[in-house]
């Protein structure tokens, strides 16, 4: 008995791990050109709108420019958050830069969300972004 209630729980446990890569899969194999603007307080400080581009691949999303100041592509979480959208969730950080938040929906052929980067000395810099995705 012990053996089959066992068997169970590794049949339930695997069956969770295929379902999360399968939700994984909704977006990987997908880059989006995004507009990031930084809010009131963050251009205040001196922040500018940018272009991104993030790109969803093997389980793991990059944002080009981010790459550039030290965050390294990372994974994501994503749920089903309607008919034709998926919402997404990632956290990078970076040794010089600090630490980013990224959170966003994708419906169909577009994508947009928020950014929360809390630099090194502390100061917490938010942004929207908005885009479509690329062919």
């Amino acid at each position: 008995m012990k053996n089959l209630v066992w068997l169970a729980a590794v049949a339930i446990a695997f069956g969770m791990v295929a379902f999360a890569s399968d939700k994984v899969a909704e977006l990987d194999g997908t880059s989006w050109k995004v507009s990031v603007v930084p809010d009131d307080m963050a251009k205040t400080k001196g922040e500018k709108e940018y272009k991104e581009t993030i790109t969803f691949a093997n389980g793991s999303v990059s944002m080009t420019e981010g790459q550039k100041v030290g965050f390294a592509s990372s994974s994501y979480d994503v749920t089903k958050s309607g008919d034709k959208d998926w919402t997404f969730k990632s956290e990078q950080s970076s040794d010089s830069s600090g630490r980013a938040i990224w959170t966003g929906t994708v419906h169909e052929k577009h994508v947009e969300g928020k950014v929360i980067v809390t630099r090194k000395g502390g100061a917490v810099m938010t942004y929207t972004f908005k885009g479509e995705k690329l062919d």
